[in-house]
């Protein structure tokens, strides 16, 4: 019984036995139930069974109480299985939930105290849960559930306390974040140098001094992590060129959105201190376009996503090749980095803005009107790209250069 319970459900027994009864019921009232079988003794018999009547009424009641003994008994089995599926939930927890570990922290210690959750009483049928280490991972989370006390499967040591979390004291230098996927991300506190508007949007150019961890960056179009208080982490890319401030100063264009880390930073004050990671990815492998085959490289960017091309044309990686920017904004005025465009031009990049709020369209609708015809007749072989904005925008002008033949491998992203 408990087998079959196993492979074919609880509800499976429940309907069938559903149906048994209403056969019972059935065969009583259309008379058709015959007395079958062994009875019950002679002792528990009626003490008149000559009537057909009465055969039938005491036949219905001997099914009636089989019915309600398999009844119980898949009832058991079920309550089995429920535990049975407990103790998994149980072993999974343990092994793969998070925690954020604090090495060291200051005056928001009392606050974080008071966020940490609390321990979840378990039932009759759960052990306190103290401490556990699963794959390196130690978990702090409490999560609600009915751990067996009994059950062999789940005999591991304790996970979780219901102790309140140690008050700390001291200046809050780090915090490090584990998961059990990948390394541990470190935020470690930086000062606002500057925060100005670049354009109309709202953009903002925010300087920050992130020191030591400067030095991380070498390759355009990597990013850093930034918390605003205990904010969610933010990815931004970097937008000053590697090694353009060797006093620890990186650059970064924020383009603010309600209720976001963005926001908190295009609202920051000079001064003020936040939290970063260190230098993170790996930028635009641009040593997949050498300048012995590829001649030619296209930039195509919107909005904010100008960042990390401003890093690349301002680095020089890309001097003496024939550059080309498709530079897509809303108008004139939300244009960041709209001064440094000359200067660019100069440099030998020619650059063509594309307004969408005018009649031009988007980035990608202009570069199929006016870009491919004049790409090289090699271009699968001389052309690369380099591309960061709007999801939409990148699809589609992938699109254009693959039909183009130009390799995947040469058409470059910085995430």
């Amino acid at each position: 019984m408990y087998n079959f319970v196993r492979t074919f459900g609880p509800t499976s027994f429940l309907l069938q036995i559903l149906l048994n009864l209403w056969n019972i019921v059935l065969s009583y009232w259309t008379g058709i139930v015959e007395v079958c079988g062994p009875g019950p003794t002679a002792t528990e018999r009626p003490v008149n069974l000559s009537s057909q009547r009465a055969a039938r009424i005491w036949s219905a009641a001997r099914h009636l109480s089989a019915g309600v003994r398999e009844f119980q008994s898949v009832w058991r089995s079920a309550t089995e299985l429920q535990a049975d599926a407990k103790d998994a939930l149980c072993s999974t927890m343990q092994h793969s939930l998070f925690r954020a570990k604090p090495v060291s922290a200051g005056a928001v210690a009392p606050a974080r105290a008071a966020r940490q959750p609390q321990a979840v009483a378990c039932a009759s049928r759960v052990q306190p849960l103290n401490s556990v280490s699963a794959s390196g991972v130690t978990c702090r989370a409490v999560v609600g559930g009915a751990v067996p006390a009994a059950r062999p499967t789940c005999s591991r040591p304790a996970a979780f306390s219901s102790a309140p979390p140690p008050r700390h004291t001291g200046r809050r230098t780090s915090v490090k974040v584990h998961a059990n996927w990948g390394a541990p991300v470190e935020f470690k506190p930086a000062r606002v140098v500057s925060n100005s508007s670049a354009a109309a949007g709202p953009l903002h150019k925010v300087v920050i001094d992130v020191g030591p961890i400067a030095a991380g960056y070498a390759v355009p179009g990597q990013f850093i992590q930034i918390k605003v208080g205990d904010s969610k982490p933010g990815f931004f890319a970097i937008a000053s060129a590697p090694g353009a401030h060797a006093d620890g100063l990186l650059e970064f264009l924020i383009k603010g959105a309600p209720g976001t880390t963005a926001e908190l930073l295009c609202g920051i004050s000079e001064g003020a201190e936040v939290a970063v990671s260190p230098v993170m990815g790996k930028g635009f492998p641009l040593d997949r376009l050498p300048a012995s085959t590829t001649s030619a490289v296209l930039m195509f960017a919107t909005g904010s996503g100008i960042s990390p091309i401003r890093a690349v044309i301002d680095s020089g990686a890309l001097a003496g090749r024939d550059l080309t920017l498709y530079y897509g904004t809303r108008n004139t005025d939300s244009t960041a980095y709209r001064e440094l465009l000359p200067g660019w031009e100069a440099q030998g990049v020619k650059v063509v803005q594309v307004f969408s709020e005018s009649q031009q369209g988007y980035v990608h609708d202009v570069f199929e009107r006016e870009g491919l015809s004049r790409l090289p007749a090699d271009a699968a072989s001389a052309v690369g790209a380099l591309l960061c904005g709007h999801k939409g925008m990148c699809q589609a002008v992938t699109s254009l250069l693959s039909a183009k033949g130009v390799p995947p491998e040469k058409i470059l992203l910085n995430f």
